[in-house]
């Protein structure tokens, strides 16, 4: 069995150490005001996955869609120069990056949109996403909006067409169980589903365990943030977040990384670079008291057992 990258498909069996939501090159400034969301340097990137892989990383999934300065170009040329495997994604994120084509269109429209790039590559290229994100809800609104609504609609009839992997942007969880109704509801099975951000605020922890019980993967991400106004639960406590995940039988469904998406998180900004996870949390796992087996499931076997078919 085979995953696509940008390079092309690869054998499930070389993802190895893969980090499940990360962004290589991304530009998330939308005011036109903070260079620091501007993830846009091809040189930088390859300096950076030199880090991930010298640490043990193989894999790195780009969450990185339209309206989020996709360049599918780059991470090729990235990869290209690393080897280190990426693996591109299609699909839309939050509402206030939406293009105009998703007012109008029909969700069956905006699904045919996605299919094309699977089945012919992504912005007028040969390059071909292997999963279908970062699909995104609104912090602090309670509800799904109608657009986000058609927008999940399409990607779930995206989904079952390609059968290509889900991964979501759900802050803090709030809106998890509504994620994963409308997606389950279209048909879509929990195994395809990756919720991201379950672990960046305490008022998410509940949120986080009643997602497991669906038996959706649960994306342990934001690992390493040092923006305490962004992500309250510091690295220490979600370690043991996610040994309580084990402990409650969750350890199949639980993916890690780092959601790296601004410069000054990058080495070359004297950031944690992308080889924190495995440099510095890792340890943290080890103290909270997961075990190397259970590190391994999670970093390696997850991941691939992700995007089998």
């Amino acid at each position: 069995m085979t995953v696509m990258t940008v390079r092309g498909a690869v054998p499930l069996t070389q993802l190895g150490v893969t980090q499940m939501h990360e962004h290589v090159l991304a530009n998330a400034d939308f005011d036109g005001n903070d260079y620091n969301l501007r993830m846009d340097e091809v040189a930088v990137a390859v300096d950076e996955l030199r880090y991930f892989r010298a640490a043990g990383g193989a894999t790195m999934v780009d969450l990185t869609c339209v309206g989020l300065g996709q360049d599918v170009r780059g991470l090729k040329e990235v990869a290209e120069q690393t080897g280190v495997n990426i693996i591109a994604s299609t699909g839309f994120y939050r509402e206030c990056s939406y293009p105009d084509y998703v007012q109008r269109e029909t969700a069956d429209q905006l699904a045919r949109r996605l299919i094309r790039d699977v089945r012919e590559g992504i912005d007028g290229t040969a390059i071909r996403p292997g999963i279908l994100a970062e699909i995104a809800t609104e912090y602090g609104r309670g509800r799904m909006s109608a657009l986000e609504t058609k927008v999940f609609t399409a990607v779930a009839y995206a989904q079952r067409e390609t059968g290509l992997p889900i991964s979501t942007h759900c802050w803090a969880g709030e809106l998890a169980l509504a994620q994963i109704e409308i997606l389950t509801r279209a048909g879509v099975p929990p195994g395809k589903i990756v919720i991201g951000h379950l672990a960046v605020d305490p008022s998410g922890k509940e949120r986080l365990f009643a997602a497991a019980e669906t038996g959706v993967y649960l994306g342990i991400d934001c690992i390493g943030y040092w923006y305490e106004k962004l992500v309250a639960v510091k690295d220490p406590e979600k370690a043991r977040w996610v040994q309580e995940l084990i402990e409650r039988g969750h350890l199949r469904q639980i993916t890690l990384s780092q959601d790296l998406i601004r410069k000054l998180q990058l080495k070359h900004y004297r950031g944690h670079g992308y080889d924190y996870l495995l440099g510095q949390f890792v340890p943290m796992l080890t103290a909270a008291g997961v075990s190397a087996a259970d590190i391994s499931t999670m970093l390696v076997s997850n991941p691939r057992q992700v995007f089998t078919a």
